[in-house]
């Protein structure tokens, strides 16, 4: 099981992202190096396949994905991708 650091917790709280963000990205997103990218191409995927997720999928879908970096069992720092940044 994965741990926050204060680090990512601070940063989630000004990003308005939280955790139950986090856990979607860890479960359907993809693995780049030390990152989990959860892209605007999975989101679409996910929201025909889960509907009851559709609230928090849409935000998501909305700042264009996520991205989760962590280190051992430790989540050091989430965020929104970048505009026209790609990932894959």
């Amino acid at each position: 099981m994965l741990q926050f650091t204060r680090h990512a917790l601070m940063r989630m709280n000004q990003r308005g992202i939280t955790k139950d963000m986090v856990e979607l990205a860890l479960e359907y997103g993809s693995f780049v190096k030390d990152k989990v990218v959860l892209s605007r191409k999975e989101l679409k995927k996910l929201l025909k396949k889960y509907p009851s997720l559709k609230s928090q999928l849409l935000k998501l879908f909305d700042s264009k994905g996520l991205v989760v970096v962590f280190e051992d069992n430790y989540i050091i720092t989430v965020y929104k991708p970048k505009k026209g940044l790609i990932y894959g």
